[in-house]
C-alpha cells in the first residue's frame, strides 16, 4: 500500500507539475500577468506568494492550473471550478492584496486576451509540450545512465512450428554466427539483421545466415514474413536466466532470484524466456512446478501465478520476474536517438489504444486509482520501471489535453486557430456555453472512469 502511495504521489506530482511549468514559463518568457500558479484544484491546503504570482497547493490533486489575468470566459470556468467567490473588503491588509489582483488593477498589456495570438497560442501549447519533453527526457536519461539493454547471447532458444526458420531446419541450440555477411554478439543484432534489409521493400528480402552446432557451420537463407507489425523468422534465443524479481510477487515469494536460471515447468524443459511467458499465462491460479539452477544446485517450488488482467474481460497468469539483460554502454548522441524513438513509438501506441477504446468501451480506461496501481506495481519492480511508466503517462497527458475539448488545452488552442484564421474571435457568449459543456461532460467522463476503478479493485 505504501509503494502505491509513494508512486502515485511522484507519478501525478511530477507530470502535473511540468505541464504547469511549461505554461508558466512562456507565460513569464511573454511578459503575461500570473496570478495563481496551483497544483491541484479545490481550496487551497498551502499557499505563498513570491513576486506578483501565488504559489499553492489544492485539495483534488489530479490537475493543477496557471491562472491568468485576462483570461477571460476560461478564466470564470476555471474559478467555478475550484470554488474561488472574489470579495475585496477594502481597507482590510487582506482586502487591498486581493483588490490589487483584479484585472482592472494590472496593466492591460499584461492581460492573456491582450496578447498576440501566437504567443496565446504558445502558452496553451506549452503545457502538452512540456509533458512530450518530459517522456523524451525520461527515455534519453534512463538509456544514457543505464545503457542499452541487451539480450546476452545469439544461440536459438525456440522456434515456432512452421515459421520460415523452421522450414529453413534451424533448431534449438544453433548459434548464429552471422546475418548477411556481419558477424553478431547479441540478439538485437539478429533481429536488426533480419528487420532493417526489408524495411522499405514491398517484399521481403531473403536472408543469409552462418550458423554453428557443435562446432560445425553451415549456411542457411531464409525467407523473414512480416507478422505483428514487424519481419521476422519465427526464433527466440535461449534465455532462461532470470533478471529482474518483482518485490512481493509470487515469485520473489518462492525464492526466484536474480541470476537463477529456469530449467523446467511442471518437469517439461524450457529453453526460451517465450515458452516460460507462454506456460504461465496460460496458468493462472493453478499451482506450476518450476524448477531452476543455482550455483549448480537444483531447486525446485509449486507457484501459483497470480490472474494478472490485460484487457477487458481477458486475464493471464504472472509469477512477476522478467528476463536477464546485459548493459551496453551508449553515447550521448546515441541516447538521444534511442530516446527521441522511445517517445514516438508511445505516441503511436496511445492513439492505437485511444483508437480501441470505441469498441473495448469504459472497461479499458484507468482512472486516477487504475494509475496508482500501475505506478506502484513499476516501483516494486524498480525506480526505472517506475519512471518509464511515467514517461508513458507523460505521453498521455499531451494527447489527451490537446484534446479539442473546451476547458482542455485543445479546446484553447482550436478557438485561438480560429481567430488566426478568421481574424475575429470566437463570441465570449459561445466560449462560455462550451466550456460549461465541455466542464460538465468532463466530469462526467471522470465520475465514471473513477467509479469504474472502484469497481476493479472492490472484492467480488
Amino acid at each position: 500500500m505504501l509503494s502505491i502511495l509513494i508512486a502515485t504521489v511522484v507519478t501525478l506530482g511530477l507530470v502535473i507539475l511540468i505541464h504547469e511549468l511549461g505554461h508558466f514559463a512562456v507565460c513569464k518568457w511573454t511578459g503575461i500577468y500570473v496570478k495563481t500558479f496551483s497544483i491541484g484544484f479545490g481550496p487551497k491546503l498551502l499557499r505563498r506568494r513570491f513576486g506578483e504570482t501565488e504559489y499553492a497547493l489544492s485539495v483534488v490533486p489530479f490537475g493543477g492550473y496557471v491562472k491568468m489575468a485576462g483570461e477571460g470566459v476560461m478564466e470564470e470556468i476555471q474559478d467555478a471550478g475550484t470554488g474561488n467567490v472574489h470579495h475585496y473588503p477594502i481597507g482590510t491588509a487582506e482586502g487591498d492584496r486581493l483588490a490589487a489582483e483584479r484585472d482592472d488593477a494590472i496593466p492591460e498589456s499584461r492581460h492573456f486576451r491582450s496578447r498576440p495570438t501566437w504567443q496565446r497560442l504558445a502558452v496553451v501549447i506549452a503545457g502538452p509540450l512540456a509533458n512530450l519533453v518530459l517522456a523524451f527526457v525520461i527515455y534519453t536519461s534512463i538509456v544514457l545512465t543505464s545503457g542499452m539493454l541487451v539480450i546476452p547471447t545469439t544461440i536459438i532458444g525456440g522456434v515456432r512450428a512452421g515459421s520460415p526458420a523452421d522450414v529453413a531446419g534451424l533448431a534449438v541450440g544453433d548459434r548464429i554466427v552471422s546475418v548477411n555477411g556481419v558477424a553478431v554478439e547479441v540478439w538485437s543484432d539478429v533481429t536488426n539483421g533480419i528487420v532493417l534489409p526489408s524495411l522499405d521493400l514491398s517484399e521481403p528480402a531473403t536472408v543469409g545466415l552462418i550458423v554453428e552446432h557443435e562446432g560445425v557451420r553451415r549456411d542457411v537463407e531464409v525467407t523473414p514474413l512480416f507478422e505483428d507489425n514487424v519481419w521476422n523468422l519465427g526464433l527466440e534465443p535461449m534465455d532462461t536466466r532470470v533478471g529482474l524479481v518483482q518485490k512481493e510477487g509470487a515469485a520473489a515469494v518462492a525464492g526466484l532470484m536474480p541470476g537463477d536460471v529456469i530449467t523446467a515447468l511442471d518437469g517439461q524443459p524450457v529453453t526460451s524466456f517465450g515458452a516460460i511467458a507462454e506456460y504461465i499465462n496460460a496458468r493462472a491460479g493453478v499451482a506450476v512446478r518450476v524448477s531452476w539452477e543455482r550455483d549448480g544446485l537444483l531447486m525446485e517450488r509449486d507457484i501459483v501465478p497470480d490472474s494478472a488482467e490485460v484487457a477487458p474481460d481477458s486475464s493471464i497468469g504472472r509469477i512477476y520476474f522478467d528476463r536477464a539483460y546485459e548493459s551496453r554502454p551508449v553515447g550521448f548522441g546515441e541516447a538521444v536517438v534511442v530516446g527521441w524513438r522511445a517517445t514516438m513509438r508511445t505516441i503511436v501506441t496511445i492513439v492505437g489504444a485511444l483508437a480501441s477504446v470505441r469498441e473495448m468501451g469504459l472497461d479499458a480506461v484507468g482512472g486516477p486509482i487504475r494509475v496508482g496501481q500501475v505506478a506502484g506495481e513499476m516501483l516494486r519492480w524498480s525506480v526505472g520501471h517506475l519512471m518509464q511508466f511515467i514517461a508513458f503517462f507523460s505521453v498521455n497527458l499531451f494527447l489527451l489535453n490537446l484534446l479539442p475539448i473546451p476547458v482542455l488545452d485543445g479546446g484553447h488552442v482550436l478557438f485561438i486557430l480560429y481567430e488566426m484564421i478568421m481574424g475575429r474571435t470566437v463570441h465570449q457568449r459561445f466560449q462560455a456555453i462550451a466550456a460549461q459543456v465541455g466542464l460538465i461532460v468532463l466530469m462526467l467522463f471522470m465520475i465514471l472512469v473513477i467509479v469504474g476503478d472502484v469497481l476493479r479493485v472492490l472484492p467480488g
